[in-house]
């Protein structure tokens, strides 16, 4: 019974020394042994006289066995300290790599100078070394262009495939006479031999993982320069050759075809614009046909850069060329159906102006937009029934309002007592009102 008791106590003892003990264990076992020495005093005295000697024996006879349990594991945690300084060091060395591939060599001869002289058995400084050498080959191999790892990658992942079982990297008996010995990858004079040779030291999921990451970093430099180059044609309008595109590494084909298909648009769009800018400056009106429409909204939309008011610009066309760009057009149109009243109100002031040199303009009579026709519900609004240009826009902005559409008949009949059904030739004001204002809904107003 005491026998267990101090067994027990004794295993309690050693994992609470185990937790307090030094880094690498330093000092365990012969903590342990003068822990095992006080307890065993302490449980001769608590014991009776005539159980002393059974005691005593017991603990004379595992002695050994103690020793030896205390020594292992003071070895292990000497040995988890040392590989965790090592992995370290590797993750240190590994970085200096990246950051120089050319110290490679001496990052390795600093790692052997660790090992040399680390308390490690020789297996588990083989197993150290190889750890190393993956990692430093790894980092080393990560340096390398896109271009050039990932073919190598790939051979290096083919080779395994065709040779099996025996042709798997990271042969541990290997990476010593790999690194050191007159076959050393230093010794090839072909860079990707080099390459070849090291990324033999690493293990089948490490090359798997470097694959997957090199695919992504150069999709995101490829977008990235794709990006660039986009932005490229943007800004110089096409003007750059398109042999720096087909000469563009991180470019597959399908991306330069796109980019070089880009490219010789823009050129042909810009010498389009220029043409079309030098045909509104001429004092020629040239083709009276739709290349003058095409010249026009092209005149337009290039010169319309933020730097030149577009009002100025297009009333510029108009005067000069007679002609109103679409998109002109198309902005007035939006301005008409606009619910605020200042929109409203530039809109019509610049309608006005258009209309005023070019009467006749397709593009203003145009169904969809109808211009023509709004101009004269405006003109009723403010020269037939008198109210200003600010009161006009405003009653405009609660017809465009569907939400408050029903309330514009009220406004009216406040207004003008007499207007509904009033003569005004074939048509009402209600029927002139729509659908700028849009019908009232059933059941609203009059």
């Amino acid at each position: 019974m005491a026998q267990r008791e101090f067994d027990a106590r004794l295993k309690e003892r050693t994992a609470e020394e185990q937790q307090q003990a030094q880094p690498g264990g330093f000092g365990f076992t012969e903590a342990m042994m003068a822990h095992l020495e006080k307890s065993r005093e302490q449980a001769l005295k608590e014991l009776p006289a005539g159980s002393r000697d059974a005691f005593n024996r017991h603990v004379e006879a595992q002695r050994d066995r103690y020793i030896n349990g205390f020594a292992a594991i003071e070895a292990g945690e000497n040995e988890r300290y040392f590989q965790q300084g090592l992995e370290e060091e590797g993750i240190r060395l590994a970085s200096e790599v990246r950051e120089n591939p050319d110290g490679l060599e001496e990052a390795f001869e600093q790692a052997r100078t660790l090992l040399s002289a680390a308390p490690l058995p020789a297996e588990g400084k083989k197993a150290a070394y190889a750890k190393i050498s993956e990692t430093l080959a790894e980092s080393w191999a990560e340096t390398r262009p896109l271009e050039e790892l990932l073919p190598a990658i790939g051979d290096e992942l083919a080779r395994r495939e065709f040779a099996g079982p025996e042709g798997l990297g990271n042969e541990l008996e290997r990476v010593g006479e790999t690194v050191n010995g007159p076959d050393r990858p230093e010794a090839f004079a072909d860079e990707s031999q080099v390459l070849a040779e090291r990324l033999k030291l690493l293990p089948g999921e490490t090359l798997g993982r470097m694959q997957a990451n090199a695919v992504k970093s150069r999709a995101a430099i490829a977008a990235g320069e794709v990006g660039k180059i986009e932005r490229r044609i943007e800004a110089s309008f096409g003007q750059f050759d398109k042999s720096e595109i087909e000469a563009n590494g991180l470019l597959d084909p399908r991306q330069k075809t796109r980019l070089i298909g880009q490219l010789e648009v823009a050129k042909k769009e810009h010498i389009a614009n220029i043409e079309a800018a030098n045909w509104l400056l001429s004092s020629e009106e040239g083709d009276r046909g739709p290349q003058r429409q095409k010249n026009a909204n092209r005149a337009f939309t290039f010169l319309e850069n933020g730097e030149i008011d577009r009002d100025t610009l297009a009333l510029k066309i108009v005067e000069t060329k007679g002609v109103v760009p679409e998109s002109y057009a198309a902005a007035l149109s939006k301005g008409t159906r606009s619910n605020e009243p200042e929109v409203i109100l530039r809109a019509y002031e610049n309608l006005a102006k258009v209309l005023a040199l070019a009467p006749q303009s397709a593009v203003l009579a145009k169904r969809e937009r109808n211009l023509v026709d709004r101009f004269e519900k405006w003109t009723l609004l403010t020269k037939g029934y008198g109210l200003s240009p600010e009161d006009a826009a405003e009653t405009l902005a609660k017809g465009n309002d569907s939400g408050s559409a029903h309330n514009l008949e009220e406004a009216f009949d406040r207004q003008f007592p007499d207007w509904e059904g009033k003569d005004l030739g074939s048509q009402t004001l209600r029927e002139l009102l729509t659908p700028a204002v849009t019908r009232f809904p059933e059941g609203s107003g009059g």
